[in-house]
C-alpha cells in the first residue's frame, strides 16, 4: 500500500511538472507569434493607410469644382506644369485629368489653383454679362398683357393640382398604371420617308391630327400669312407663346427673340448667352421662358419684367433642348454630355441626373399630364421616362441613324420621331 501511495505521488508531481512544460512551450511560442504578428502589422495598417487615403482622394474628386470651358482647364494643366494635351485626349478626358492631380493636393494649393484670376482675365466679358436692350414702345403693353394671362392660367392650373391632389389614392395609382400600360404596348405604327434631306425637326398640331415637318402653310391661302423681321443668323428653334400671339425665335447670333405675330413687330431682342442659343421654351402659364445654349448653360426669363430669374449651371457640354413639365415649376434639359437634368423653379437648383443616352440628347419632350417623359438622342434611339422616380420605362429603337425629334400629341395617343434617315416615323398603343 505504501509503495502505491508512493507511485501515485510521484505520477501526481509528474504530471504537474508536465503540464508547466507545456504551458511555459505555450507561452513562448504565443510570444513569438505575437513578435511576428506585432511586425506584421505595420505592413497590413500601411494597406489599410493607402486604400483610405485613395478612398478619400476620390472622396475629394468627387466634390471639385472645375470650369467647364476647355480653354480654362488648359490654364488649369499648365499652372501645374502638365501637358494641356495628351495623345488621343478629348476635353471630357483632359478635365478628369485635372480633377485627377487637384485630389491629390491640399485644400490650399487646389483654391490657389483654381480661384486665381489668370485665365478669367483672357475671358471676354460679354460671356458674363445680360445685356438688356431697348424695346419698343409696345413692349410695356405686352409685358402687362402676359403678366394678365399667366395670372389666369396659374390661377387654373393650382385650381387642377388641388383637385389632383385630393384625388384617391387607388385613382392616381390606376392612372400610373395605364400610362405604363400604355407605354409597354408602344410599337413603330409607320414610317415615312419625307424629304431628300435629314428630317431635323417634327411637331403635331393642336388637334393631333396632323404633323408639320418643315413649314405651316394658311388652309385659306397660298400666301404666307406674315414675315417675321429677317434674322441676321441662323435660327435654331420656335416656340408659340400659350397666348397664340407671341412667337420665340432662338438664333445663332447668341439671343433669342419674341415678335407679336399680329403686326409682325420684334418686341423682344434678348442676349445673354456666351454662344449660340439652342432652345426656348414657354412656360404653361406663359409668364416665364426657358432657354438653352451651347454655351453649356440655361437661363430662366421672366417676360414680365425682362429679368433673367435663374441661372442653370451643372451640364458640361452643350444644351440641346429644353421642357417645361406641365406642375409648372420643373424643367428638363438635355445636353451633349448624355445627360438629362431635372431643375426645380421653386428652389432654383437641379435635383436630379439622368445618365440618359450614349450620345447627345437632341430633345425632349413631357406628356400632357405629366406621367413620362421621352427623349430623344444620337445614339439611334428613343427612351421613356418615368416623372414620379424619373426611372427609364422603355427604350423605343427603329432608326437607323441619329434621331433629330420627337414630339408627344396632345391627347397623349400618339409619339412621333424624325431622324437624319429622313424619314419620320409614328409610334403608339399596338392593336394585338
Amino acid at each position: 500500500m505504501g509503495e502505491e501511495g508512493t507511485s501515485k505521488k510521484f505520477g501526481s508531481l509528474a504530471t504537474i511538472e508536465a503540464v508547466k512544460a507545456i504551458q511555459e512551450s505555450a507561452n513562448v511560442l504565443a510570444s513569438d507569434k505575437k513578435s511576428e504578428r506585432m511586425e506584421a502589422d505595420p505592413i497590413e495598417s500601411q494597406h489599410e493607410a493607402e486604400l483610405l487615403a485613395e478612398f478619400e482622394r476620390r472622396r475629394r474628386a468627387r466634390t471639385l469644382t472645375l470650369p467647364t470651358d476647355d480653354v480654362q482647364v488648359k490654364l488649369k494643366l499648365r499652372k501645374l506644369n502638365q501637358p494641356i494635351c495628351l495623345f488621343g485626349e478629348d476635353i471630357l478626358d483632359r478635365r478628369e485629368r485635372l480633377r485627377a492631380l487637384l485630389s491629390t493636393m491640399t485644400e490650399d494649393e487646389v483654391a490657389a489653383i483654381l480661384h486665381t484670376e489668370e485665365g478669367i482675365v483672357e475671358k471676354p466679358d460679354e460671356e458674363t454679362t445680360t445685356w438688356y436692350h431697348r424695346g419698343p414702345l409696345n413692349l410695356r403693353a405686352a409685358r402687362v398683357a402676359i403678366a394678365d394671362f399667366s395670372l389666369r392660367r396659374a390661377k387654373e392650373r393650382l385650381i387642377r393640382a388641388r383637385q389632383n391632389t385630393a384625388r384617391p389614392p387607388h385613382e392616381k395609382a390606376l392612372a400610373r398604371q395605364e400610362a405604363h400600360k400604355w407605354i409597354q404596348q408602344l410599337n413603330l405604327h409607320a414610317s415615312q420617308v419625307a424629304d431628300s434631306r435629314p428630317v431635323s425637326y417634327c411637331e403635331f398640331s393642336p388637334d393631333s391630327e396632323h404633323i408639320g415637318t418643315v413649314y405651316l402653310w394658311s388652309l385659306e391661302s397660298e400666301k404666307p400669312i406674315g414675315e417675321l423681321e429677317k434674322h441676321e443668323a441662323r435660327v435654331s428653334r420656335l416656340a408659340f407663346h400659350p397666348n397664340g400671339r407671341h412667337l420665340a425665335t432662338a438664333c445663332y447670333d447668341s439671343s433669342w427673340r419674341m415678335f407679336d405675330l399680329e403686326t409682325s413687330e420684334e418686341l423682344l431682342f434678348q442676349e445673354g448667352h456666351a454662344k449660340s442659343v439652342a432652345d426656348v421654351a414657354f412656360h404653361p402659364d406663359g409668364s416665364v421662358a426657358l432657354t438653352g445654349g451651347l454655351d453649356c448653360y440655361g437661363r430662366v426669363w421672366d417676360l414680365r419684367t425682362g429679368r433673367c430669374i435663374m441661372f442653370l449651371d451643372g451640364h458640361t457640354k452643350e444644351l440641346h433642348t429644353v421642357e417645361w413639365l406641365p406642375n409648372g415649376y420643373e424643367m428638363v434639359t438635355g445636353s451633349a454630355d448624355n445627360t438629362i437634368k431635372v431643375w426645380d423653379l421653386r428652389i432654383r437648383k437641379n435635383t436630379y441626373t439622368m445618365p440618359a443616352h450614349s450620345s447627345v440628347v437632341s430633345r425632349i419632350r413631357a406628356d400632357p399630364q405629366g406621367q413620362y417623359l421621352v427623349s430623344a438622342s444620337y445614339d439611334n434611339s428613343l427612351k421613356i421616362w418615368s416623372c414620379s422616380g424619373w426611372q427609364p420605362l422603355r427604350q423605343l429603337k427603329g432608326h437607323d441613324t441619329k434621331v433629330m425629334c420627337v414630339d408627344i400629341s396632345p391627347n397623349g395617343k400618339w409619339v412621333m420621331s424624325s431622324a437624319f434617315d429622313r424619314t419620320f416615323k409614328l409610334w403608339t398603343q399596338s392593336e394585338y
